[in-house]
């Protein structure tokens, strides 16, 4: 008897901390729902879902922009300190999304071109709500994403140029290729 208590008490700590885990999840997902759609819905376009990307982190920076300026209040503070963590986590969703089409050989040169240009202006907008304590580590830590951004964004424009100039049938392709 006590053996099937104790294997009812675990199932219901398990289902009790599953929904609490998943709501945890959610918290720390820098896309909102709509934006989690358009990228689903791009998922068989990888230019477009590239290009997507590169909106929203863009989006994050302007709302940075809005927080420029001299005498920042504590939330101000807290608001910069959470853009900086969504734009990090961006930079790294999007850098995933590069490997990925990567390893398959996706051409994605229209848009690593675009986020070439972009990602170079990375920087400077993210040092411009200036340095403070309370937001020091992630303006650090994001400085550090988008620079692996864009270093990953002009080697794999280079790369993917040997690669479909070795191999022209397989331009415009959406990840087909060799491995």
């Amino acid at each position: 008897m006590s053996r099937r208590f104790a294997s009812i008490l675990l199932a219901l700590l398990f289902a009790g901390g599953f929904p609490l885990t998943l709501y945890a999840q959610d918290q720390n997902d820098p896309l909102t729902e709509d934006e989690v759609q358009q990228i689903r819905d791009n998922k068989t376009n990888p230019n477009e879902r590239i290009k997507l990307y590169m909106k929203f982190i863009d989006e994050r920076l302007n709302a940075l922009k809005q927080l420029t300026g001299p005498g920042k209040s504590a939330k101000e503070k807290a608001d910069i300190h959470d853009k900086l963590d969504e734009f990090t986590h961006l930079c790294d969703e999007l850098q995933d999304n590069l490997d990925t089409y990567n390893d398959a050989h996706a051409d994605v040169r229209k848009a690593l071109k675009d986020l070439t240009a972009e990602s170079a202006r990375w920087p400077q907008q993210l040092t411009a709500v200036g340095s403070d304590p309370s937001f020091e580590f992630s303006q650090k830590t994001a400085l550090a994403a988008a620079k692996s951004a864009a270093d990953e964004a002009h080697d794999m424009s280079l790369e993917q140029q040997v690669y479909f100039d070795a191999h022209k049938k397989e331009r415009g392709g959406t990840g087909t290729g060799p491995s």
